[in-house]
């Protein structure tokens, strides 16, 4: 009886320790480098954004957080990865439209946004707009509508993947505008932007430091601001409501996820060091001149978001007709 009464109380002990061994962990996080894992390759705008939010969150906790490039299958090699990562917050999930596009296009995923991570916050948005080569013989919305009536099927447009806000987004205004513009599918932006200034492709959505060198050199046009308010970096750019098509409106967001049984300790600590380095003017400084604007939505607000936009992109992926992989 007495064995057993001490055998009782030293795992009680054991038990007592194995907690508080966890707990000083979670306090003293982070205690070895984290991965940030970007979608995309090396340059992209993720990338570039990630490393911004990298650099501030690192030097808070005078730790290292290397950003690793997984990219392919339009997000869900990356998405793959983090959703079956040790849930022990060193491995973060940069993410964008083709988290919540993806369980609408692809029948087989093997991840699911909701209910494989844990939302920490968004990062930033980024204006999108409506850009038509000079060559293209129109200046507003209306006109680009009543040419590609006028002669269905020849106008088209490019994207830089299925399920990007640049796909999916255009499919949602022809949708809208009752038009037949073909979509044309690139690797990437770098091919895709040449053939729009050469007006090869007749049409695209490009965020704000895309356009920008094209707008500059004349060989561009930006006929319409995609997201719900005219932005500071074309200002004179009417919105796509002013034009008359509200519904038509997409505005891409970043923000960041981890892998869904992450403590909520660390989960927590994560999410307070993003919005201290979003509340930093030289983080919010560099993010504008990449073309995204810091605006954090803290954990709830960033778990709403990503129901809602799953709820929308599976509408417009019926509606529209996309076929799912």
């Amino acid at each position: 009886m007495r064995f057993r009464r001490i055998g009782a109380t030293t795992a009680a002990l054991l038990g007592l320790f194995a907690t508080s061994g966890v707990g000083h962990a979670q306090e003293n996080f982070p205690t070895r480098p984290i991965r940030i894992v970007i979608p995309y390759s090396p340059g992209s705008v993720t990338d570039v954004f990630a490393r911004i939010i990298a650099q501030n969150m690192q030097e808070q906790w005078k730790g290292t957080i290397v950003v690793e490039s997984k990219s392919g299958a339009n997000g869900s090699i990356a998405a793959e990865e983090v959703a079956r990562s040790a849930p022990d917050g060193y491995t973060w999930l940069l993410v964008t439209t083709f988290f919540t596009a993806s369980p609408s296009l692809n029948a087989t995923l093997r991840w699911d946004p909701v209910r494989d991570f844990i939302p920490v916050g968004q990062v930033c948005v980024a204006p999108n707009f409506f850009i038509v080569p000079t060559s293209l013989p129109v200046k507003t919305v209306a006109e680009y509508v009543a040419l590609a009536k006028e002669k269905p099927g020849t106008l088209n447009y490019s994207h830089p993947g299925k399920g990007s806000t640049g796909h999916l987004g255009f499919e949602l205004f022809k949708r809208l505008a009752a038009i037949d513009v073909t979509g044309i599918g690139y690797r990437g932006y770098p091919q895709m932007v040449p053939d729009i200034a050469s007006g090869l492709i007749s049409s695209t959505f490009l965020s704000a430091n895309q356009a920008l060198a094209q707008v500059q050199s004349g060989s561009i046009r930006i006929i319409g601001t995609i997201n719900d308010g005219r932005t500071k970096y074309f200002p004179d750019v009417p919105t796509m409501a002013e034009q008359g098509f509200a519904e038509a409106q997409v505005t891409p967001w970043f923000g960041i996820v981890l892998p869904k049984a992450t403590p909520e300790p660390i989960v927590e600590r994560i999410s307070k060091a993003l919005e201290a380095a979003l509340a930093a003017a030289d983080v919010r400084q560099r993010l504008d001149v990449a073309g995204c604007e810091a605006k954090s939505a803290p954990r709830q607000a960033f778990a709403d978001i990503i129901k809602a936009d799953v709820a929308v992109w599976a509408k417009v992926v019926k509606e529209a007709g996309i076929t799912v992989d």
